[in-house]
């Protein structure tokens, strides 16, 4: 990491991002495994066979997104507050302010999706009272090195392994507290359509929500070809009504899911393919990911995907 760290900060910016869209696309002709994964998962959620090439164009530019992404998260504790106020724009930001106004907090619904250390970098520099909820990752030195990066952006981390105490704490203090709600992970989950598939999703933010009374905020971020990470806020998700809990949560969580949706039909380069998230199967299922046949009722939305993906 430190390698790394020393590249993408001892050259200028904009070579950096040249030179790691160039690592990662040699890292896409080598890892032939994620390249099946996601191409699969791009069928799953709409791509039939005959649209192979608009499939192969995303998982490239998947590729090379991520790779971009890069430079900034191994440059970002060197960034001034001045330099993230330029780096990362917003729209809907007001929608965030409004809500942290009331006093009881936001839980930000975001996802793997562009580069979201610097979503939560940008708001923090723009005064926003930010606590992310974050997975440890396997390399506890790796994992000391990446806490160290958020905290000199002044962000706050808490790690799921401490439950929901510490969120609650943070969303008292009318913190935002950030989530990332788009992958097959640990704990307990809901099962809702995602790409007209049933996706095991965390119940916990939207629980959370409930329980606080804190808003519930859409979320994500991209990264431009001018190098400008463009964030996304929506206005907060009211919780639904339902006769019971369970299905209240599955509302919400599916009303998320049609928002991501929208986000990934839009800007699918920027989402992790590569990732499982159809692994985990509901127990009424016997089906497996490998037999998957089903489609999804989007096909006609990704034909814009790819005529956007394509003219870059």
């Amino acid at each position: 990491m430190r390698v790394l760290q020393g590249i993408a900060r001892g050259l200028p910016r904009g070579l950096a991002l040249r030179v790691f869209a160039g690592i990662a696309a040699l890292v896409h002709r080598l890892d032939h495994a994620a390249v099946r994964r996601s191409l699969e998962h791009l069928r799953i959620a709409g791509f039939r066979p005959t649209d192979d090439p608009a499939r192969e164009e995303i998982v490239r530019a998947m590729f090379r997104a991520s790779g971009r992404n890069a430079v900034d998260l191994l440059r970002m504790s060197g960034f001034t507050p001045e330099e993230l106020r330029a780096l990362v724009r917003f729209d809907g930001l007001e929608h965030l302010r409004e809500a942290l106004a009331r006093g009881r907090g936001v839980v930000a619904l975001s996802a793997h999706f562009g580069n979201w250390e610097m979503l939560a970098a940008g708001l923090a520099a723009n005064g926003i009272p930010v606590t992310i909820v974050a997975r440890k990752i396997f390399d506890e030195r790796s994992n000391r090195v990446l806490n160290s990066w958020r905290r000199a952006c002044g962000v706050r981390v808490v790690t799921r392994q401490k439950g929901l105490f510490p969120a609650v704490s943070a969303l008292r203090q009318g913190d935002m507290v950030g989530t990332l709600v788009d992958q097959d992970t640990g704990g307990p989950s809901i099962f809702a359509d995602f790409f007209g598939r049933s996706a095991k999703t965390p119940r916990a933010p939207f629980l959370l929500a409930r329980r606080t009374g804190a808003a519930m905020i859409p979320m994500w971020i991209r990264l431009d070809e001018d190098g400008v990470h463009r964030a996304t806020i929506r206005p907060p998700l009211e919780p639904a009504r339902a006769a019971t809990l369970e299905q209240g949560l599955r509302a919400d969580v599916e009303r998320w899911h049609r928002i991501l949706e929208e986000a990934i039909r839009e800007h699918p380069e920027q989402w992790v393919w590569h990732h499982r998230r159809w692994k985990t199967r509901p127990p009424e299922e016997s089906d497996s990911l490998r037999d998957l046949s089903k489609t999804s009722p989007y096909p006609a939305d990704f034909q814009r995907s790819r005529e956007v993906v394509g003219a870059r």
